[in-house]
């Protein structure tokens, strides 16, 4: 496949990525002004949870079908795919099934809002593993238009709610679980590929197998989601969900870098696993490239977030949030800029064969973080908890740069085929 073909698929890619996360970022946009702040609060901490539970039902089987079909596996190509989608079925069903025994026997959740949130995570989990199959075979416009069926079906449902008065806590969770089936539906009929799910299920690499390959980039992904989702819930269980409001509206720009960055992880995640192959010279040279390249779009966006923050909520959110969210607007516009470069640097190590490392790195950044979160929130509240988030992962970014120059910079004088 050339370069100009492959640049196409990834531009393609990051189109899907953009149409599906984005629509959720618009549609929590879309509510704050129309809820409640103590219900805004308790969806933002339910749509927190259910990242981190997909994170959990997913198994590490979605960074797993990235990485090898990317390299061109045949044994991937074709039984693995499949294989993979029907395990990955098995641990989604026993986490929601979990989830919702765990809820009901809590004494503080109702039936409807338990069932509507574990309706929402089984609907993300399993689309989640479709979106991962399409960006490691690269096959972008399937992606794209199942992407596209499922935003349509959210932005609308959110409307209709906003114009009838009626974007109730039960009602939106039931839109977004029903956007999420209707996502998974339409990615599993456009890859409606009998022969491959029949071979898959007949032959394939073990079931214990593929879950040992999968186990680290579970602990991984585990990870780095409660990372990025931490500050609502620590903000959350301290402050409560009418504090909680505030940091929640102003946290949903941060969700728009998230949106980028999970366009850089579509764009360049197979083009790393390739490279990987070819050699340390050929990783070190894309880091520096894309991140580059990366760092020039946000360190703008940043600047103006953190000079234009109470204006921006204003706008954004209505003047009920202009002061107490744009405070926390510009306490987080450096974590708008350093996410989108996190999400090229962990890139460059999921798609290593070594993970070892990067466990004890994740790990590492995941208590720093906590520590900080809870510290600064304790004492600051909602602003203390969009500084900690600023800074956490700032450090986060410096731990990856350093691991990433120690493995790939180029010691020997050796150039990079550039052919990625």
């Amino acid at each position: 496949m050339s370069q100009s073909s492959r640049s196409r698929i990834a531009i393609t890619l990051a189109l899907g990525q953009a149409v599906g996360r984005g629509s959720l970022a618009l549609t929590m946009l879309l509510l704050v002004r129309e809820m409640p702040a103590s219900e805004y609060g308790r969806l933002a901490l339910t749509v927190a949870l259910v990242a981190i539970l997909v994170a959990l039902a997913d198994g590490g089987f979605a960074r797993l079908l990235v990485r090898d079909l990317a390299r061109g596996a045949q044994s991937a190509r074709g039984s693995d795919v499949w294989r993979i989608l029907g395990i990955r079925s098995v641990s989604v069903a026993a986490v929601a099934t979990l989830v919702a025994g765990i809820g009901m026997a809590s004494g503080w959740t109702t039936f409807a809002y338990v069932g509507l949130s574990c309706a929402f995570l089984v609907g993300e989990a399993l689309s989640f593993g479709f979106e991962s199959a399409a960006v490691g075979l690269e096959r972008p416009w399937r992606f794209v238009l199942a992407q596209a069926i499922g935003a349509v079906a959210l932005l609308a449902g959110i409307l209709a709610l906003v114009l009838a008065d009626a974007a109730t806590l039960h009602a939106v969770l039931a839109v977004l679980a029903g956007a999420s089936f209707l996502r998974t539906i339409a990615h599993a009929a456009i890859w409606n590929a009998p022969r491959d799910a029949l071979t898959g299920w007949r032959g394939g690499r073990p079931a214990a197998e593929l879950w040992r390959a999968a186990l680290p980039f579970l602990a991984l992904t585990i990870m780095t989601t409660m990372q990025y989702r931490l500050g609502v819930v620590v903000c959350y269980v301290l402050e409560g969900p009418a504090e909680t409001a505030p940091y929640a509206a102003a946290v949903r720009v941060l969700d728009v870098a998230g949106v980028l960055g999970a366009i850089a992880f579509a764009a360049v995640a197979p083009v790393f696993s390739r490279a990987h192959q070819a050699g340390s010279a050929e990783v070190w040279w894309l880091w520096r490239r894309y991140l580059t390249r990366m760092a020039v779009a946000a360190v703008p966006v940043a600047v103006a977030l953190a000079v234009g923050g109470e204006a921006i909520a204003g706008l954004l959110f209505g003047q009920r949030y202009a002061q107490s969210a744009g405070t926390d607007l510009s306490l987080l516009s450096a974590a708008a800029a350093i996410f989108v470069l996190l999400s090229v640097s962990s890139v460059v190590l999921y798609m290593d064969d070594r993970s070892g490392g990067l466990m004890r790195l994740t790990a590492l950044n995941l208590a720093t973080s906590l520590a900080l979160t809870i510290t600064f929130t304790a004492l600051y509240g909602h602003h203390g908890t969009a500084a900690a988030v600023s800074i956490g992962e700032l450090l986060s970014l410096g731990g990856f740069a350093v691991v990433i120059a120690y493995r790939y910079r180029l010691r020997d004088g050796s150039t990079p085929s550039r052919q990625a």
